[in-house]
C-alpha cells in the first residue's frame, strides 16, 4: 500500500488545515482511520478527533460510505477500490508544544493532532506534501525530497517531526559536521548570535558525553509567546523539538537561565526516551494511556542533566548549579505530597494526577519530573561512591545507550539493575526499591558530605540579620496580580488546621488588605505559584483571615507556627570525608 498525505493551508486565518490523505493500492474491504488521542512525551488525553470536521472518503469521483466507530476512529467502506482519496479538515487554534496552530501568520503542525494513521498500516512508508501559503517556508526534522516534499519511514516517525511553516528566521550552525537550525517564531528581547552560540555549546556538551550524535540533522523550533497567555514548555522528538518561551526571557540570566534549562533538557531526550526508553513507551498505543513507573528516569533524570549540563558547557558556574538543585530539594521537603508518593506512584498516575492537578496534590502527589531529578543526583553519587570515583552516571547511560539503541526496544526495572550491576560491580536491587519504588524522606544531608559539601538551612535575612522565627499559614496562593486565591493548603498547617479551603479568595488579615506583602515564592523562579508570608506578625500570634468562599464573606481565627526553612544551602565540609574532593570532581565531570 502506498500512503501520502497532502497538507494545506489554504485559509490560514480560519485557523482550519485542511488535509488529503491518498491511498494507493488497497485490498482491504474496509479501511479504519485512527485519530491518536495523545501525543508522546506529553501524558495527558487530548482526544484531537474533536478537531477533525468534514471527513469524507472518495474513489475516483464516487465517494464512499464513511461511519464513526468510537470518539477517535472512522471507518471506511472501500466497495473494492484499490485508490482511495479521503479529505477532512482540523481546526487548529492551540498554540502549544502538544498540539498544532495556524492563523495568518505562521502555521504550527504536532502530527497526532493532524494526521490519522491507516490501521494495520503504522510500519508503511509515508510521503508527504506541504501546500503552504505564498512567501511561507517549511522548517521540519524529517527527511526532505524536494522543495515542500518530505518522507518518513513509517507513521510513528512521520508524528515525531513537527513542522514550522511561515515566515520565521532560522539560524544555522554546524556540530560533528551535522547542520542544526534554530527556527525563532516570534519576537522578544533575543540575541540571535548569543543563542546560537549557547545552543551549540549545550549540543557539543553532550556531544562529550556520548561520543556521537544520533541523527543526521537536527530542528530547535522555539515559539516566542506570552507566557501570560499561553503555557511554555517543550517536547522532545526523534531528530528535532518543540519549545515556547516568554518572548521576554533573554535578558536578564535569571531567567534566560530557564530557556537554556529548558534547551539542554529537551536535547538530552535524543538519547533518554528517544532512544533509551521504558519498555512501554513504544511503540505507541495512540488510541489509549500508556502507563509506566518509570518517567522518573525518562523525565527526571532528564531534567538531572538538563541543568547539569549547563554547568559542563560553562553557561552556570558551579555555585549556580548547586543553588539550583538546593532549591529543589527545599521545595521537596517543603510540600508533603514528596514524602507520600514513590518515584514509581508518581510515575504511573501522571495521567490522572500531573496533568489533571487537584489541590491536594500538594499533599498526597509530587512530580517525577522533581523527585526524579533528586533522584539522578543521588544515583550518581552512588554509583561514584561504589565505584571509588571511577564510574558515574553518565557509564549508565553509555551503557543503556549500547543495549538498548541497537534494535530499539525498551528497558524495564531488571534491565536498569543489570545495567548498574555492569557499570558498578554491585547489586542495586534494594537501592532501587528503598528509594525509587518506596516513598519517605531522602537524606540530602548525608548525601551531600560524600562531595565534601553540608546542607546549611534557615531563613532569609532581615537588615542583616536572620530572623529566629518566620509565622505562616501554610497557603499556596495562584500568582495573581490583583486577587489572592488559594490554590492548595498544606497538610497540618495552621491554615489546614483552621478550615482555610482551596479556591477561598484571601482579602484581609488582622483587617488589613491582603497585599503582595504577604506572598514570597515558594520556589524560586517559580511566578506560577507563590506561599503565604507572615513575617509582619510573630508566631505566638493568632491572626484573623477574611476570606470570600463562594461569594460569601467569611471569617476565620488562625494561629501562626514556623514556615518551612526560606532556604537551602550547600557550604564546604570543614571537616570532609575521605575521598570527597575527588568524589565532587567526578560528580562536576571535571
Amino acid at each position: 500500500m502506498k500512503i501520502q498525505y497532502i497538507l494545506s493551508l489554504d485559509r490560514p486565518q480560519t485557523n482550519f488545515i485542511q488535509v488529503q490523505l491518498n491511498i494507493e493500492g488497497n485490498s482491504d474491504e474496509f479501511l479504519t482511520l485512527t485519530m491518536p488521542a495523545w501525543t508522546p512525551g506529553a501524558y495527558e488525553i487530548s482526544d484531537f478527533a474533536r478537531f477533525v470536521v468534514n471527513l469524507k472518503a472518495f474513489s475516483d469521483d464516487r465517494e464512499l460510505e464513511v461511519s464513526k466507530k468510537d470518539k477517535t476512529t472512522w471507518r471506511i467502506k472501500t466497495a473494492g477500490s484499490q485508490s482511495i482519496r479521503v479529505s477532512y479538515e482540523v481546526f487548529a487554534h492551540q498554540l502549544d508544544v502538544h498540539s498544532s496552530y495556524v492563523d495568518q501568520f505562521h502555521a504550527f503542525i504536532n502530527g497526532t493532532s493532524v494526521f490519522f494513521y491507516v490501521d494495520g498500516y503504522k510500519e508503511q512508508s509515508i510521503e508527504l506534501q506541504i501546500k503552504p501559503p505564498e512567501g511561507w517556508k517549511v522548517s521540519t526534522g524529517m527527511e526532505k525530497l524536494s522543495e515542500f516534499r518530505y518522507r518518513s519511514t513509517n507513521y510513528d516517525i512521520l508524528v515525531d517531526c513537527p513542522i514550522e511553516i511561515g515566515t520565521h528566521r532560522s539560524l544555522f550552525f554546524s556540530v560533528e559536521g551535522k547542520e542544526h537550525e534554530i527556527v525563532l517564531c516570534g519576537t522578544g528581547n533575543e540575541n540571535e548570535e548569543k543563542i546560537k552560540g549557547d545552543v551549540k555549546r549545550i549540543v557539543e556538551a553532550f556531544l562529550k558525553m556520548f561520543g556521537h550524535l544520533p541523527y543526521k540533522r537536527y530542528v530547535f523550533i522555539y515559539h516566542l509567546i506570552d507566557s501570560s497567555e499561553l503555557p511554555t514548555g517543550g517536547l522532545e522528538h526523534l531528530n528535532s523539538t518543540a519549545i515556547a518561551v516568554d518572548r521576554f526571557c533573554f535578558t536578564p540570566f535569571e531567567k534566560y537561565r530557564a530557556f537554556l534549562s529548558v534547551t539542554s533538557h529537551e536535547f538530552f531526550h535524543l538519547w533518554n526516551v528517544k532512544r533509551i526508553r521504558p519498555v512501554e513507551l513504544g511503540p505507541f498505543n495512540y488510541r489509549e494511556e500508556n502507563y509506566t513507573n518509570m518517567l522518573w528516569m525518562a523525565e527526571g533524570f532528564t531534567n538531572f542533566y538538563g541543568y547539569h549540563i549547563l554547568m559542563r558547557a560553562g553557561l552556570i558556574d558551579e555555585k549556580e548549579y548547586f543553588r539550583h538543585l538546593t532549591e529543589n530539594m527545599r521545595y521537596y521537603e517543603t510540600i508533603p505530597g514528596g514524602r507520600k508518593t514513590s518515584a514509581y506512584d508518581s510515575s504511573f498516575d501522571t495521567w490522572t494526577k500531573l496533568y489533571k492537578p487537584s489541590p491536594n496534590n500538594y499533599n498526597h502527589y509530587v512530580s517525577y519530573y522533581l523527585k526524579g531529578e533528586l533522584l539522578g543526583f543521588l544515583l550518581d553519587l552512588k554509583i561514584i561512591e561504589i565505584t571509588k570515583g571511577q564510574k558515574s552516571l553518565d557509564d549508565l547511560y553509555l551503557n543503556l545507550m549500547e543495549k538498548y539503541n541497537r534494535d530499539g526496544k525498551g528497558y524495564n526495572e531488571k534491565d536498569l539493575i543489570a545495567a548498574l550491576r555492569d557499570v558498578t560491580g554491585s547489586d542495586f536491587s534494594d537501592y532501587i526499591t528503598n528509594n525509587f519504588r518506596k516513598a519517605g524522606n531522602l537524606d540530602f544531608g548525608s548525601e551531600l558530605r560524600k562531595i565534601g559539601m553540608v546542607l546549611s538551612k534557615g531563613f532569609k535575612k532581615i537588615d542583616n540579620e536572620e530572623p529566629r522565627e518566620r509565622p505562616y499559614l501554610g497557603l499556596i496562593l495562584k500568582n495573581s496580580p490583583s486577587r489572592f486565591i488559594v490554590d492548595g493548603v498544606l497538610e497540618n498547617s495552621p491554615a489546614y488546621q483552621a478550615g482555610i479551603n482551596p479556591s477561598d479568595e484571601l482579602v484581609a488579615v488582622n483587617g488589613v488588605r491582603y497585599s503582595d506583602r504577604f506572598t514570597k515564592e515558594i520556589l524560586e523562579g517559580n511566578r506560577r505559584i507563590k506561599q503565604d508570608n507572615m513575617s509582619d506578625f510573630t508566631g505566638r500570634e493568632k491572626v484573623k483571615v477574611h476570606l470570600f468562599r463562594g461569594g460569601v464573606l467569611h471569617e476565620i481565627e488562625v494561629p501562626l507556627a514556623q514556615s518551612p526553612y526560606e532556604y537551602y544551602e550547600a557550604i564546604p565540609d570543614q571537616t570532609p570525608l575521605p575521598d570527597a574532593e575527588k568524589f565532587k570532581q567526578k560528580f562536576l565531570a571535571k
